[in-house]
């Protein structure tokens, strides 16, 4: 039995940090370069999105929200979907889409 609960509870654990997806996850601070040389704009959902869909890479950067979500997919709409979400629900305060040079979409939304 605690070898269950055990495994239950690593599994939540790790399902919580895969939110943003099977692809590289990044996760830096507001203004963070991460080392790349410049600082990646997080004024606004869609700043977030032109870098997610120039960098190729699905990752949390932050904003002015409490909670932000990113995703990706073959549509706009399919990229918008696929973002995590607050488990409070609603609807997003900001949405931001960009396609990447090989067509995929990258989106973030805040709520």
């Amino acid at each position: 039995m605690f070898k269950t609960i055990c495994t239950l509870l690593l599994t939540a654990v790790l399902a919580m940090e895969a939110c943003a997806g099977p692809f590289t996850v990044l996760r830096r601070g507001v203004g963070n370069n991460g080392g790349s040389g410049y600082s990646v704009d997080t004024s606004s959902a869609q700043s977030v999105a032109y870098y997610l869909a120039s960098t190729q890479r699905v990752g949390h950067y932050g904003g002015n929200y409490a909670f932000e979500g990113v995703g990706m997919g073959g549509s706009a709409q399919a990229a918008i979907n696929s973002c995590c979400k607050p488990r409070f629900g609603g609807q997003p305060r900001e949405v931001g889409v960009a396609q990447s040079a090989t067509g995929m979409f990258y989106a973030c939304c805040r709520w």
